[in-house]
């Protein structure tokens, strides 16, 4: 598939088949994710593969849970949210790692931080080139204590997103973009 075709196409998938992502393709996507660029090549980042389906509808509980307690959610978003996390056969939460990081000035954490987004654009565009469905969610980020307790994650390991990945069981909606007033040329 053409590498610009793949980036207009993608789209997030809510829903995914009950099928397995086998492991040549995860192999693939992990090649991928690695093979990101990083700040000063430090390649700061970590990852959890959960494809241990009882982890992943625990891990989707415990996670529907905690987002009606926060008020966040009414009970239809956080059955939503449930059902998309636990129909995923895959799930990669990326972490920072800081023992990885050239110093831990706010700086090089940012840098870190973006090197684990460009990785995780990999994953995305990886897993729609293997005619796989994901999405990438911030929960890790806005959670880190679940996903430490759950995971025994040391310390060290900043999580900052997962993405569930599987063989799309939805058609997703056209995108909607604006580009008026965003692109710049040579200043304001």
């Amino acid at each position: 598939m053409e590498c610009i075709e793949s980036i207009l196409k993608r789209r997030t998938i809510r829903r995914f088949k009950d099928t397995p992502v086998d492991s040549e393709k995860l192999n693939l996507i992990l090649k991928a994710a690695i093979s990101a660029p990083s700040a000063h090549n430090e390649q700061p980042w970590d990852f959890l593969i959960i494809n241990d389906r009882g982890k992943i509808k625990f891990l989707a509980e415990v996670l529907k849970e905690e987002y009606l307690k926060s008020g966040k959610a009414t009970e239809k978003k956080a059955q939503s949210s449930y059902l998309s996390i636990s129909s995923a056969p895959l799930i990669i939460v990326g972490f920072l790692n800081l023992k990885k990081l050239k110093d831990l000035s706010e700086l090089e954490k940012i840098l870190g931080i973006q090197s684990l987004a460009a990785s995780a654009e990999n994953i995305l565009l990886a897993s729609y080139c293997l005619g796989l469905g994901a999405n990438w969610r911030a929960v890790p980020l806005v959670r880190p204590d679940i996903f430490r307790s759950l995971f025994n994650v040391p310390e060290h390991l900043v999580p900052q997103w997962m993405i569930l990945i599987g063989y799309p069981d939805q058609q997703p909606k056209e995108k909607s973009i604006n580009s008026e007033g965003i692109f710049h040329f040579n200043g304001w």
